[in-house]
């Protein structure tokens, strides 16, 4: 392909270099030859991968990003053993502080590899043959949403100072019947830093699927539209993307473990965690809002667009095939050209009813989500008392 059309793999391949969270992970350099949707679908002439190279290539890139999110530990480690004993953290803090770091690692090392999933679907929409003006107009709205290194760095600073505040409303609200340390304070600032910024990018890739739809040169594979290479790895990505939401839901679950749950009556509360509650509940609502987007309704776009160019590809086949039976007599509708076109209109109303698995897709979604509530409706009913 001629590089004066890959408009779109350039502009996903920019925010490896752009965004904040990939270069605090240390994944911001890629080679899109390894990304191409014929090496991903395997069409052929790969080499057989070495496991042993690929564990340890793995771990080389995830080190930076694993470093960073276990740092909070560290400290929390570090102070426990310099401090008082008696004021030496619990087992609620250890399982709060190793969740939250569970969650920072979900952004530094699925983040990377999310966005290869990108990658990988910037080179197939390339690929889709749209005109010129509709290929720059989606690398231009990619590009729209990169805002400056300095810019996020001031917002997830913000998100950290934030974190940190809210630290010190619980602490103050709490009537000393908990204490909180450099290590929690810490745990607090790192994930709402880094939460600021996954979230964001979590929250507007989802918007890519309505934006690439309202392109008028926009054509899908007319046999079988959910199998266009484009929407394939686009709605890899999104599966890549609301499983690691699912999975934020989860730890944040972990994370209250032997604290009042967020989802009970308020009588049920002891007023010292009041405040404690009000914040676990608003991050619950915060990541459930980014799922919603980012899992079911990113999902729903693309079941409209592949439901749209599906109707479109069978209305010529059914007009044909209306003229046809009023042209034949009922005696000789069994033609081969009559019997042509019924092949295809059945044809199409099979694809209808598969749309790339996403009934799959939606239901899997639906199953995390599930487990994540159970664990906060069961689990999370131990009090510090």
């Amino acid at each position: 392909m001629a590089d004066s059309t890959r408009h779109v793999e350039r502009a996903v391949v920019e925010g490896r270099h752009r965004l904040v969270l990939f270069w605090l992970a240390g994944g911001q350099h890629v080679n899109p030859r390894d990304l191409t949707p014929s090496r991903r679908l395997a069409f052929g002439g790969d080499q057989p991968t070495n496991v042993g190279k690929a564990i340890d290539s793995a771990f080389r890139r995830g080190a930076q990003g694993a470093a960073i999110a276990l740092f909070p530990l560290l400290v929390l480690a570090v102070s426990s053993a310099l401090g008082d004993a008696r004021d030496a953290p619990g087992w609620i803090t250890w399982v709060w502080c190793s969740a939250l770091c569970a969650i920072n690692l979900v952004f530094l090392i699925g983040g990377p590899v999310l966005w290869n999933a990108l990658i990988t679907a910037g080179i197939a929409i390339d690929q889709l043959a749209m005109s010129r003006e509709d290929n720059h107009a989606v690398a231009a709205w990619v590009r729209g949403h990169y805002a400056s290194r300095v810019v996020q760095g001031i917002l997830m600073l913000l998100g950290a100072g934030v974190g940190m505040g809210l630290l010190v409303f619980i602490d103050g609200a709490s009537e000393s019947a908990f204490t909180l340390g450099p290590g929690e304070f810490v745990t607090m600032a790192w994930t709402a830093g880094l939460a600021v910024n996954g979230l964001w990018i979590l929250w507007w890739i989802a918007g890519l699927i309505p934006v690439l739809g309202r392109r008028e040169s926009l054509r899908l594979d007319w046999h079988n539209p959910a199998r266009t290479p484009a929407v394939v790895f686009l709605n890899r990505a999104l599966w890549k993307a609301g499983g690691a939401i699912s999975l934020g839901m989860v730890l944040l679950a972990v994370a209250v473990q032997g604290q009042p749950s967020p989802f009970t009556f308020a009588g049920g509360i002891p007023p010292a965690w009041v405040a404690a509650v009000i914040v676990e509940y608003l991050a619950f609502v915060i990541v459930a809002c980014v799922f919603v987007r980012g899992g079911f309704w990113a999902q729903w776009k693309v079941f409209r667009l592949v439901r749209v160019h599906i109707d479109r590809g069978r209305a010529p086949v059914d007009a044909q095939l209306i003229s046809l039976t009023d042209e034949y007599p009922k005696h000789n509708r069994r033609s081969a050209k009559v019997q042509y076109y019924a092949e295809l209109d059945r044809h199409f109303d099979s694809l209808r009813t598969v749309d790339l698995k996403l009934g799959w897709a939606l239901a899997w979604a639906t199953s995390i989500f599930g487990a994540a509530a159970s664990v906060l409706s069961s689990a999370i009913s131990i009090t510090p008392n």
